[in-house]
Formats: structure tokens, C-alpha cells, sequence
């Protein structure tokens, strides 16, 4: 097969654009996302919850580590010194001692006065605007094909799902479910640098809680102890066979084990050392009715609960029986180490007499009249012991409620109380799939808003003080103010990597750790920089605002002139051009940006740079009032279609000097323009993508490209000198404007189009104009090739194949500036 000039077909096909064209790249997992089973239990189930086989692994990681080396020893003894000499030195050093005490003492007391007592659990710092994505990472870079939670009743039917502490998130990456003969790994990301760790064994679930920056995970035959800092082994110990789930408290891992010729447990409490005791307990109630697919397996520093059909509590200590009855799985656990059980009594069919079961950290029990508990995801110093019972809020230290919530119907499980302040209690209401805001004195309902419909699945929304950040119906997020329930801003499913599933959004899930808010999805953790200053306690008021309302904030309107862009950075990424603007309000008081149409045009002097119609409606953004230099940092995504240069035909925006023209029209707005809270700090941040190609009315599309093409083909000309001259590569497209190839006639804008779009899949792709290469008889022709070099045209035509690609679309072609059309070029058969 011969060929005269350059080919009449472009490449496509291309490798992942993260990946680079020189080597042939494995086959990816595709994603498979998690469906639940039907509602008979699987033939694995055990009679009791959590206990199932689990498949053998490999050999076990590292043992514990060494200690380290003793202390120097003295070198000799000290020379002699007068005691009045020695009297005097040891008095200045004390009185020194003494000076540093007393000075930090009053430091620490200074740099504290203005420093709220934070409730547990959330953000330590707010965000009024909108954030931008500052790190995210991806199942498929851990190595799996998804996300499941670390809970063996939830991760096992591939629900999504993570545990944290202030620093640390930890989840599993692996197959679709964390059951039996699959390939998990448990991971973790510190949510402040994005730094991310896999375990270097296989595990299949993980304990509830991480404890002083250690955790257990379990595979079949052996626990490891983990340093969520930096993903190391601590220990591995083998585990008892026949056991399920971990719970830990930080002192030790505890595993059960169910006796079906006994109809008994056995809980085994476990060391960095190895096994410390096994005790049984005997003579168990009649278990629940029920499928026993839903469990739970908790420590504290005093007591060990299993439950599930049964509820089983057990000192840490000695292993000595503390509770045994019928119950559910639901366990609710205050601060202090109290637990909620709740129990009944059972014959087999039914349930009857229902009550809760407090389970005091000093091993002491005492009952309350009830069916179902739910403790507070999070709460004030006025609400730690609080709860909600059937309704009622309930003091958990006595059993008295000031009032009864007029919640019709309540779903109770999968509801949560995700927030209790001083002010209102928040609940996540899972039949109505939404939140209800009750008056905390007297259960008055203050406002309700809509919620995602996995909000309450593995995680809580989670609060600044000042809003609710939640998961959205749409798959997105979005922050409600906590006052009055309005919108303050949202987050598409995109920003935060979401899947579809089927029909339904892919389930999204809210952490916070330290200041940074984290999302998690089936198949992306995502982390987000506060926009805002530290945050106050939930139900407060922060000093100094008296915005309207009585919710002490204070907001910004719309100006009358839109805000002047300034570019500040240009990248690419998988999604298009990025371009990095610093907005600043012309009004004195303020701006937002909140119209579904606006459209924001990028030009210099060679024309168009990028053009789109960004939607604002779903979450406005307040542009800071401009004093002291104020502005918005906005992170603006044009994807292909819609941008026209790349960064390397663009100057320095830092330097630029106000080369670039930015238009910002806002188009068809609101009638009733939003007030949206102001940032409390001199910038915030905010990301945003366009969601339509728009140009400007006149535009020239055709010079523009033509611009563009000749621009990009002259910046590739010196690196393609540098790394490809008389070297054999992979071409991947060559066109003209007016060619017929396809199915359709190209045009310029669609030959740059095609060549920006080979630039994005790719890690890199270079341009040629045939005219400037004697390798191509043919002139007038824009000519991509792939950055990969090779000893011969085998080697290249083989890399083509290997990438996918047919031979119409990819083939060897000898780059040279000496060399002629003859022998240029190798087809394959």
C-alpha cells in the first residue's frame, strides 16, 4: 500500500490523557458500579451478623518495628566546679525555666481568647463561596475499580463509604464489593497536602474508628495494625478463624466469633503482641426476626458491642458479659464512650418490648422506653448528651424530653441527626429525603430542604458553623445556610468526579477533616481549601457581623457594571482549558456573578483565545468588595470546542500587562437578583465550567483558527526540531480546509478542533505545516503526530496497533528536516 502525501484521516482512539504515547498501556477495569441485591440474604450469610468467611490471602505484611537505639552514654565525668559556682548556675537556669513557663503560659492564653471550643467533627475553618478543587484522586489510580466502605455490612454490598479523623480519610479501593474472593486495599489521603498511601496487603474491612493515628484492617487470616499517616504496618497478627468484622479501641483489636453447635459468641481481644484472651458468651436470647444482613461491631475504652438480630456487649478489659439481647444494628455512641443499643425481646416471629439500652463507659447499664435512637452526628457542649427517641429529644443521662418533634411518619432507619446546636437540631429525614431544622428548645420546625438521597449513608453532612455542606439530589453538593435553610452555593457532580448509576446519581458523601471539607464518591476523593475564615460553633453568631436576619451575616448584591477578569494562569487538564482569573468588583459594595447565561470571552491580539456560557444559577458567587484589594480567584473550565490556544501559544498572564481583553456579559439574569453572603476574608476562592460554546456576536471563527493553527505549529516547531528530526513517529492526522473525509467536509475550526482535542486525550501531541517538512510531498496540509519517538517504522506501526488504533487513522512516518517524501512513510496491512 503506497501513499503520495500526507493522509487523507486523522487518529483516534488515543491512550488516557495522564498517560504519555510512548509505550503501549495496559487495559484499564472499567467502572462497575455497585447495585444492591435482592432482599434474600446471600447463601454466604451467617446466622449472626458479621460473621462470614472471608478468602485467604497472601503472606502477612511487617511485624512490629524495631526499638530504636539506646542513648548516647557520658563521655567522661565533668570537671569539677566550686558548689557556690554550681549554686549560682543552677539559679539562673530555674529562674530562665520559670520565665519561659510563665511567658508561654500567658502565650497560650492569648492566642486561645479568641479561639471557639470547635464542636467535634466539624470544619475548622468556613466556606462562604463556593470552593475550588484542591487535590483529587482516583479508585483507578489506587489501583481498583471503586470505592467501598471500610463497615463489612455496607462495603460488601458496595456502598460507598470512609472513616477520618481530623487528618486522615481511610477507604477501600478494590472490586465492586468487599466480599468474598475479591481484591481489596485499604487507602488513605491526608486531606490537608493530598498525599495519599494503598496498604501493601490485601484487606477486606476495616475497624469504625481511627485512634491516635492508628487503625486495624483485617484480611481472612490476619490483622493489620496501620499508621493512617503514612499507610505503614505498625504490626500483623493473625486473627482467629471464623471471625468476621474488627472493632478497635486503640489499645487493642477485637474480633467475634459465632458457635452455631453452641449458639454462642466468642470475643478475642488482640494486641500489637498477639492474642490476649478469648472469652465465650453462653446462653444468648432468641435472635431477632430478620435477614441479619445489617451489623455493627464497635469499641470504646471500656466496652465491646456486636450488633445485629442480637446486641452483645462485653468489657474490654476482661471480656466479662455486659449486655445480651435481641435487638437491631443500629448503635449510638456519645463523646464520653456511652452507647445506645437498642434491644427488645424475641421469640423468633416478632419483637416486643422494645427499649434502649445505655451502656455507661464504667460497664453500668440502665434502660429508657423507646424503639429507636439516633445520637447527633455532631453537637454542641450544651447537647452532648442528647438524643432523639421516637421523636423526642431526650436527655440520655435521664430520660427526660422537653418536647416531642411533629414529624409525621418519620422513616427512622437511615435518619440521622446530623447537627445540635444551641440554636436548632438538624435532622436528615430519609422518607422525605430531606432536612428539617426544629427549634432546639421547643422542636418548632424553622425550615426544611430538599437532600440528596444519600445523605445519611456512611457519613453526615457536615457544618462550618455557619452552613451545612450536603450532599445534592443532583449527585453534587451544595451548603445551606444554617439560619434559614436558603442556598448559599452548590457543586455540580462533575467538580466532584460523581457517576451516574443508571438513572440515579452515583452516591455522594461529605467528611471533614481539620479545615478542609472532602468528598467522596464511588470512584473520586476530592479535597477542598476553606474560602472563608476559621469557623465559629454552630448556633453562634460570628463577632462583628449584624447581617440581616438575626443569622449575623452579612451579604453582597449584584453591581450594576459586571466585574472586571483578570487571567492570572492558563493550564489544560482532561476537561479542556483552564484558565485562572482574579475578579474584582467595580462597585464599592461588592458583586455576583448568578445569571444561567454568561458568557466569558478571552482575546488578545491574535483573536479568540476562549469563549463560553458559564451557569451561575445553581450557586452564586459573591465577588468580596474590593478594599484592600479584595478579589474572587475563579477557576474557569472551557471544555473542547470552546477554546482555541493552548498554554504554550499563550504569554504569561502574571506578565502579560494587560494583553488579554476579557468580556463578561451576563445575559438574560433573574428577575429578582440574589443577596449571597459575603467572604469573610480579602480572597476567596471558586471553580466553575462552561456548560455551552457562545462567541461574541461578529466574531471571526475561521481567522481565529486559522491564527491558532499557525501559532500552535510554530511553537511545536522548536521542540519537534529538538526531539523528532529525522526520528520515526506515530502520525495521527493530517488535514485541509475543504477536504471530504468522514462523512464531512473540514473546515479550519474543525481541524484545530480535532488537533486540540488529540492534545487533551494525549499526554502530548505536536503540530506541522506540511509546507515547512520535505517529508511531505503534498502542501498545505495540518499534520499531527504523537511525541514518541522509535527505532523504526515496525516499532511505530506496532505502538499504533497497540493503542487501538485501525491503519487508516495511525501509521509510521519519518520526521525530518533533509530527508524526502520516498521512504517517509510505512503503512500497515
Amino acid at each position: 500500500m503506497s501513499h503520495p502525501g500526507p493522509p487523507f484521516e486523522g487518529g483516534s482512539g488515543a491512550p488516557r490523557p495522564d498517560e504519555p504515547p510512548t509505550t503501549s498501556q495496559p487495559a484499564h477495569p472499567t467502572v462497575v458500579p455497585g447495585a444492591f441485591p435482592g432482599s434474600s440474604p446471600p447463601p454466604w450469610q451467617y446466622p449472626y451478623p458479621g460473621m462470614y468467611p472471608t478468602p485467604p490471602t497472601g503472606p502477612p505484611g511487617m511485624g512490629p518495628p524495631g526499638v530504636g537505639p539506646p542513648g548516647y552514654p557520658m563521655a567522661g565525668p565533668p570537671p569539677r566546679r566550686s558548689n557556690t559556682t554550681a549554686y549560682l548556675i543552677i539559679g539562673v537556669a530555674l529562674l530562665c525555666v520559670v520565665a519561659l513557663v510563665v511567658v508561654g503560659v500567658v502565650w497560650w492564653r492569648l492566642s486561645q481568647a479568641d479561639d471557639p471550643d470547635l464542636v467535634d467533627g466539624q470544619l475548622a475553618a468556613s466556606y462562604p463561596v463556593a470552593p475550588g478543587a484542591e487535590w483529587s484522586i482516583t479508585a483507578a489510580s489506587m489501583g481498583g475499580q471503586k470505592f467501598n466502605s471500610v463497615i463489612p455490612s455496607e462495603g460488601r454490598y458496595g456502598t460507598v463509604g470512609a472513616i477520618a479523623d481530623g487528618e486522615t480519610l481511610v477507604t477501600i479501593v478494590g472490586d465492586p464489593y468487599t466480599s468474598v474472593g475479591g481484591s481489596h486495599w485499604a487507602v488513605g489521603v491526608n486531606a490537608r497536602t493530598g498525599e495519599r498511601w494503598r496498604f501493601g496487603e490485601p484487606v477486606s474491612t476495616c475497624a469504625d474508628t481511627i485512634v491516635d493515628d492508628s487503625l486495624v484492617c483485617r484480611d481472612a487470616d490476619t490483622l493489620h495494625f496501620i499508621d493512617v499517616r503514612s499507610g505503614a504496618a505498625l504490626a500483623t497478627v493473625p486473627a482467629p478463624p471464623n471471625t468476621g468484622g474488627v472493632a478497635y479501641n486503640g489499645d487493642a483489636a477485637f474480633v467475634v466469633e459465632y458457635v452455631p453447635a453452641t449458639d454462642s459468641v466468642v470475643f478475642h481481644k488482640i494486641t500489637r503482641d498477639g492474642p490476649l484472651w478469648s472469652r465465650p458468651v453462653d446462653n444468648l436470647p432468641t435472635a431477632a426476626p430478620g435477614s441479619g444482613d445489617a451489623s455493627a461491631f464497635t469499641a470504646t475504652d471500656t466496652t465491646v458491642v456486636t450488633s445485629g438480630l442480637r446486641v452483645v456487649g462485653v468489657s474490654a478489659d476482661d471480656g466479662d458479659r455486659l449486655v445480651a439481647k435481641a435487638g437491631t444494628s443500629e448503635i449510638g455512641r456519645f463523646d464520653d464512650g456511652t452507647l445506645v443499643l437498642e434491644t427488645g425481646d424475641s421469640d423468633g416471629m416478632a419483637v416486643a418490648n422494645r427499649r434502649l439500652v445505655v451502656l455507661r463507659p464504667d460497664g453500668t447499664t440502665a434502660e429508657l422506653s423507646g424503639d429507636n435512637a439516633i445520637v447527633p452526628a455532631s453537637a454542641t457542649t450544651g447537647q452532648r448528651s442528647r438524643m432523639l427517641v421516637d421523636g423526642r429529644y431526650t436527655d440520655v443521662r435521664n430520660g427526660t424530653s422537653p418536647w416531642t418533634a411533629a414529624i409525621p411518619e418519620v422513616d427512622v432507619f437511615g435518619s440521622r441527626v446530623v447537627l445540635a446546636d444551641d440554636r436548632e437540631v438538624i435532622v436528615f429525614d430519609r422518607s422525605g429525603s430531606e432536612y428539617l431544622a426544629l427549634d432546639t428548645e421547643t422542636g418548632r420546625l424553622l425550615w426544611r430542604a430538599s437532600a440528596g438521597r444519600n445523605a445519611a449513608v456512611s457519613g453526615h453532612a457536615v457544618t462550618d458553623g455557619e452552613r451545612l455542606i450536603t450532599p445534592t439530589p443532583d449527585g453534587g453538593i451544595a451548603a445551606l445556610d444554617l439560619y434559614s435553610g436558603s442556598p448559599a452555593w452548590s457543586l455540580p457532580p462533575n467538580v466532584i468526579g460523581n457517576v451516574r448509576v443508571g438513572d440515579e446519581p452515583g452516591p455522594a458523601l461529605t467528611f471533614a477533616l481539620g479545615d478542609r471539607l472532602v468528598t467522596l464518591t464511588s470512584t473520586t476523593i476530592t479535597g477542598f481549601a476553606p474560602t472563608g475564615p476559621r469557623a465559629i460553633v454552630p448556633g453562634t453568631t460570628r463577632a462583628g457581623n449584624s447581617g440581616s436576619g438575626g443569622g449575623g451575616t452579612q451579604y453582597v448584591t449584584p453591581c450594576g457594571s459586571p466585574p472586571v477578569f483578570t487571567p492570572q494562569s492558563f493550564r489544560t487538564a482532561a476537561g479542556g482549558l483552564v484558565v485562572t482569573m482574579k475578579v474584582t468588583a467595580k462597585c464599592p459594595d461588592g458583586d455576583v456573578l448568578f445569571g444561567p447565561q454568561t458568557r466569558i470571552t478571552i482575546s488578545d491580539g491574535g483573536g479568540l483565545v476562549a469563549s463560553g456560557s458559564f451557569d451561575f444559577r445553581r450557586s452564586p458567587l459573591a465577588v468580596p468588595a474590593p478594599d484592600g484589594g479584595a478579589a474572587l480567584n475563579l477557576e474557569l473550565t472551557y471544555p473542547p470546542g470552546s477554546f482555541f490556544r493552548l498554554p504554550d501559544t499563550l504569554n504569561d498572564a502574571n506578565s502579560a500587562g494587560g494583553q488579554y481583553l476579557v468580556e463578561c456579559d451576563r445575559g438574560s439574569t433573574p428577575e429578582r437578583a440574589p443577596a449571597v453572603t459575603a467572604p469573610a476574608s480579602g480572597r476567596s476562592s471558586a471553580s466553575s465550567e462552561a456548560t455551552d460554546t457562545v462567541f461574541p456576536a461578529g466574531a471571526d471563527v475561521t481567522a481565529t483558527s486559522v491564527n491558532a493553527l499557525r501559532l500552535q505549529a510554530d511553537a511545536d516547531r522548536a521542540f519537534i526540531l529538538a526531539n523528532l528530526n529525522n526520528r520515526w513517529v506515530a502520525q495521527l492526522s493530517s488535514k485541509h480546509a475543504g477536504l471530504v473525509a468522514d462523512g464531512r467536509t473540514w473546515t479550519d475550526q474543525a481541524i484545530l478542533d480535532e488537533f486540540l482535542a488529540l492534545r487533551l486525550r494525549f499526554n502530548d501531541v505536536r503540530l506541522l505545516w506540511s509546507d515547512e517538512w520535505p517529508v511531505f510531498s503534498y502542501r498545505g496540509w495540518w499534520v499531527t503526530v504523537a511525541a514518541a519517538t522509535f527505532p523504526g517504522p515496525v516499532e511505530a506501526n506496532s505502538w499504533c496497533r497497540t493503542q487501538g488504533f485501525d491503519p487508516d487513522h495511525c501509521f509510521a512516518k519519518l520526521v525530518s528536516t533533509t530527508a524526502g517524501p520516498e521512504g517517509s512513510t510505512l503503512y500497515r496491512n
